[in-house]
């Protein structure tokens, strides 16, 4: 998969839908151009590669990180420094962010390349022909499909965060061929979300179940049919359609053959774990090497924003700007509770494996993010960003059977296996100190599975997503009432459409409360 991110970054798939006309017109670089592009099995993996270079070279998961920084309006995440305003990340804690602001010009501007470049190859491959050795994948499944599969799962990636991000939003799924087809106006998010899920239900029809690893195309790493079925149980959960949420879920778990890994920092090569797991179902690749300039892949610069700033290498005083929201930071507003740190019971493991103590701005010690850092290497990291894994497929079975009615037998055995590894126990095997038990109410599993799931996905880009799909009065109680961010209100749950996007296209009207 690391060989995925080596894309020839082709210059007719950089436009964006919206903003940035120019981009639809680019001077060739060579004789590089669409057409000839989608001619043979070469350049059209080219072009699919392409369309995962967004997520690792872009400002979503590395350069800015603005997919990371969103948990900063969460209760889980703060800035480096809560005294100091000038930042546009910091007003996204402070839920002050201005229209006219960076940030969500680069999501919007990001997430509509992937759609742009998804909706080129979903255009284009159906007409293709490949030579009978260039047809099949490990699998044996036909390359086409694969590809088709690929890019609709990343096209229902970049409009799943769009629609939670901004709310109705622009729907395109044709290739745009000249700037007069660029300005739309934003089609309602039922509209968005019902794209999605039949996206995803194309896509795990056609991925293979797993890669060999071998040849060009059956790298690991690629989205397989489960990562598309995982996306769309999220999708339901996000919905609260519960039950369509729940039987995804069980499909993943009865027939994908995924396991949890034995212990929870084996899911994170920062603590020692591996990439690609047998847990991991999707992940942002970053490169082995590190590198930062040149061709593609790129390393992660997560040492910039989770590293300590007394790191020996590559230290700088902009380091720890996403760490964990704690009860004792001396940054707190007053009467600040409901911080992350203390939602980790005595002896649980995953605390130390997503947390370390480490310097921070100011010159004070303080609890900074480790999961996806490795302390010491510097601003350039190598580890990959888990985007969906098998514990969460386990986690929304168990909300969505919690939400329909009542929280099951293996709803709840599924949540007792994270306990038990969380408290390094065996998996299998019933804990009378640490496993839920049997017979609670639904308000009750509905507490304690939300509480779980914050501490097990903790700093993976989950939790403003989940405070969303609670609702209003629970981000209010986390959000207002325990954390005194108080220009947090329901406006607010959705962030702002850049200003010079709505100078660019006038069909476009601005979230309310901006």
């Amino acid at each position: 998969m690391k060989h995925l991110q080596t894309c020839l970054l082709l210059v007719a798939l950089l436009g964006t839908e919206t903003g940035c006309k120019e981009m639809l017109n680019p001077q060739p670089v060579g004789t590089q151009t669409v057409d000839n592009t989608f001619t043979d099995f070469s350049g059209t993996l080219s072009a699919v590669n392409g369309a995962y270079n967004v997520l690792s070279s872009g400002t979503l998961y590395r350069d800015a990180n603005d997919l990371l920084y969103v948990d900063l309006a969460s209760d889980d995440v703060m800035w480096a420094d809560s005294k100091v305003t000038s930042s546009a990340y910091n007003l996204v804690d402070y839920f002050e962010l201005p229209a006219d602001n960076p940030m969500t010009f680069r999501l919007w501007d990001n997430l509509y390349r992937i759609i742009y470049r998804t909706n080129v190859i979903v255009n284009r491959v159906p007409g293709l022909n490949f030579p009978v050795t260039q047809n099949r994948n490990s699998a044996g499944l036909s390359f086409k499909d694969q590809f088709i599969g690929e890019a609709k799962f990343l096209r229902a990636f970049a409009y799943f965060n769009l629609v939670r991000l901004f709310g109705d939003v622009p729907l395109r799924t044709d290739e745009i061929k000249s700037p007069g087809e660029v300005n739309i106006p934003r089609s309602s998010a039922a509209q968005v979300y019902t794209q999605i899920i039949d996206d995803l239900r194309d896509a795990a029809s056609k991925l293979p179940p797993s890669y060999s690893g071998s040849g060009p195309g059956n790298e690991r790493g690629r989205p397989t049919r489960w990562a598309a079925l995982t996306m769309l149980a999220d999708v339901y959960l996000t919905q609260k359609n519960f039950a369509e949420a729940r039987n995804t879920a069980q499909q993943i778990i009865t027939q994908s053959g995924l396991n949890l890994n034995p212990r929870y920092a084996d899911n994170f090569a920062a603590r020692g774990g591996q990439e690609n797991s047998p847990e991991s179902l999707f992940e942002i690749q970053f490169a082995n090497e590190g590198r930062t300039v040149g061709t593609a892949p790129l390393g992660n610069n997560y040492g910039f924003i989770m590293g300590a700033v007394n790191e020996s290498n590559g230290g700088v005083v902009g380091l720890a700007s996403y760490r964990p929201t704690d009860n004792d930071s001396p940054d707190n507003e007053p009467g600040f509770r409901g911080g992350l740190i203390q939602e980790y019971e005595t002896g649980d493991l995953r605390r130390d494996v997503t947390f370390q103590r480490g310097l921070g701005n100011g010159g004070i010690q303080r609890w900074l993010t480790a999961k996806h850092h490795t302390a010491g290497s510097g601003a350039v990291g190598q580890t990959n960003f888990p985007v969906y894994r098998l514990a969460e497929v386990l986690l929304i079975y168990a909300e969505a059977t919690n939400e329909a009615g009542a929280l099951d037998a293996p709803g709840l055995e599924y949540v007792n296996r994270l306990r038990r590894r969380a408290f390094g126990l065996p998996l299998a095997t019933p804990s009378a100190e640490h496993d839920l038990k049997a017979g609670l109410t639904q308000a009750q599993y509905r507490d304690l599975i939300r509480a779980e799931r914050r501490r097990e996905l903790a700093l993976e880009n989950k939790r403003w997503f989940d405070l969303l799909r609670y609702g209003a009065d629970f981000a209010n109680t986390a959000l207002k009432s325990n954390q005194r961010r108080d220009s947090f209100n329901t406006n607010r749950m959705l962030f702002p459409i850049a200003q010079i996007e709505l100078v660019n296209n006038p069909s476009l009207r601005q979230n309310p409360g901006y």
